[in-house]
């Protein structure tokens, strides 16, 4: 975990996680009762004396320690700080303080009472989870009369351009210079169906070192907990989008869900449930989508825009994978299909395409593990589903530099389409027991 190095005036040190710099003022301040701290100079890493660099990460302490002394003998004067994954030790003396755990999410309601700068983001290439979530949010969030920017990473499915507010979205990739002064001018930055700041590629950088508060709301397993001020990760939950929805109905202002909003949220939860046919479907699911429903949304089409609205090309696409690249591993209960770039450029497949596809190798009887496999420009994308007890998260995150959810997982790979079969159809064997 990356930490931020506080070097002391008698060549002391203080870490902590890495934190922002509005954080960090923070979080010395509240240290300042009890130790005299600097509470104004801040010196470039640069300005640093040469020092011993130690590989060893210093222990947690829940409060201060040092050998040099009681904190208030140390924490004097002038500070240096740095990020980086090595720890400096001008003379071998340490400190380690545990920084606050990410809060409640419930305590940003407070911080919703009067207007901010406020930008919402999720992963690339977003789904209809992440786009519900994030433009579901967004109409709730200008309603208490906030200056909202809605960022993806990326460009996302045309099927979704018909969301409301979808016009309004900024792709980073097309206006990078305008994004980021928006980044760095907020108050407020939820991330939204993602826990780990790699999935907004190429805004990572300028989200770890953005000095707003941050606010997680997923469903995705093993979160970077300390990247986010505030948050709620709940792997039970169906959908981000049941998330916000329960986010805004906690809230004082539940009474401002209006057709907008509900219909952004119910795209989410439809497609992140199947159409309501996983094992996520829990009663809430249903007790908020008849919330939703009061509003006024047609559900059948919503349902037409997401699933009755791609080209004759993708179709062909998907009969050509079905009979060209399909394989079927009946003696581990898995089928697996690899899709060559040159079906995609064959069939002009654009972003979300291939969204669903691997849903069908499910359907196949006594199929237990579904892997789709693309080979995409700048690497090979992999998609897992399951069946049953069998956890696609473990298996991605193992193998294939991924992760997810238990029955539905995602994972990459730099190696070649041929070489990621053949690992493929390799690790496979020691699964064999349990996807029979």
């Amino acid at each position: 975990m990356l930490r931020r190095t506080l070097v002391l005036k008698n060549s002391c040190e203080l870490f902590v996680p890495a934190l922002r710099s509005f954080q960090l003022r923070r979080y010395i301040m509240s240290l300042a009762a009890t130790n005299d701290i600097c509470k104004k100079t801040i010196i470039p890493v640069e300005k640093i004396p040469a020092a011993k660099v130690c590989d060893a990460t210093p222990r947690n302490f829940g409060g201060c320690h040092t050998s040099c002394g009681p904190a208030q003998n140390f924490l004097k004067k002038t500070c240096l700080f740095h990020t980086q994954r090595k720890i400096i030790c001008p003379n071998g003396s340490k400190a380690a303080i545990l920084p606050p755990p990410m809060q409640e999410v419930r305590l940003v309601y407070p911080l919703l009472a009067q207007p901010k700068n406020i930008i919402i983001t999720t992963h690339q290439k977003p789904d209809g989870d992440a786009m519900g979530a994030a433009l579901g949010l967004y109409h709730f969030l200008v309603q208490l009369q906030h200056t909202v920017t809605f960022i993806s990473p990326t460009n996302w499915a045309n099927f979704l351009n018909w969301m409301p507010g979808c016009d309004k979205v900024m792709d980073f990739e097309n206006d990078r210079e305008a994004a980021a002064g928006l980044i760095k001018s907020a108050d407020l930055l939820f991330c939204l169906d993602f826990n780990i700041l790699h999935r907004t590629k190429n805004m990572e950088a300028l989200l770890t070192e953005a000095s707003c508060i941050k606010v997680l709301i997923d469903h995705h397993q093993q979160p970077q907990a300390d990247a986010f001020d505030y948050g709620i990760s709940d792997t039970a939950k169906s959908s981000t989008c049941e998330m916000v929805y329960d986010f805004i109905e906690a809230s004082p202002y539940r009474q401002l869900l209006n057709r907008d909003m509900a219909t952004c949220l119910f795209t989410g939860i439809m497609t992140d449930t199947g159409s309501f046919r996983f094992s996520s479907t829990t009663p809430a699911v249903h007790r908020a989508v008849a919330a939703l429903k009061d509003t006024g949304i047609d559900h059948t089409e919503i349902f037409e825009h997401i699933y009755d609205n791609f080209s004759e090309s993708r179709l062909r696409f998907i009969g050509n994978a079905l009979l060209n690249r399909l394989e079927v591993l009946y003696e581990y209960n898995t089928a697996l299909m690899a899709i060559p770039k040159r079906d995609l450029l064959k069939y002009e497949i654009k972003t979300g395409d291939t969204e669903g596809l691997v849903n069908y190798l499910l359907t196949i009887e006594g199929i237990k593990l579904g892997a789709l496999l693309i080979d995409r420009t700048e690497e090979r994308k992999w998609s897992f589903r399951s069946k049953g007890n069998f956890d696609v998260n473990t298996f991605a995150r193992t193998h294939f530099e991924g992760g997810g959810h238990k029955n539905a997982a995602g994972g990459r790979s730099s190696d070649s389409l041929e070489q990621n079969v053949q690992k493929f159809k390799t690790v496979i064997h020691a699964y064999e027991q349990q996807l029979q």
